[in-house]
């Protein structure tokens, strides 16, 4: 781990008090339920993040899908991308 730095911060009362009874809840110090807490926070914003980021290349394919079947006619996309999907999902397991 890397070196520790001391912080103050400023909690009321009641914030304290959950952190107090949490920290004890789980028998480690305020300090390492705060360390715990940044990084549970920040990994959720983290997935949080990819799971938005894949969700956007996932509508910008289904788009470049829609232009390609307006262009080319009606064909069965999503049972071809379906098809693609379960070849693609057989070959990694």
């Amino acid at each position: 781990m890397a070196a520790k730095k001391r912080v103050n911060i400023t909690i009321d009362s009641e914030t304290l008090r959950l952190a107090d009874r949490a920290a004890r809840g789980r028998q480690v110090s305020r300090s390492e339920l705060v360390r715990t807490a940044i990084h549970e926070v920040a990994e959720a914003q983290e997935r949080r993040a990819e799971a938005e980021a894949r969700q956007r290349r996932q509508q910008e394919a289904a788009n470049a899908m829609d232009r390609l079947a307006r262009r080319l006619g009606d064909w069965p996309a999503e049972r071809i991308l379906r098809a693609a999907r379960d070849r693609w999902q057989s070959l990694k397991g």
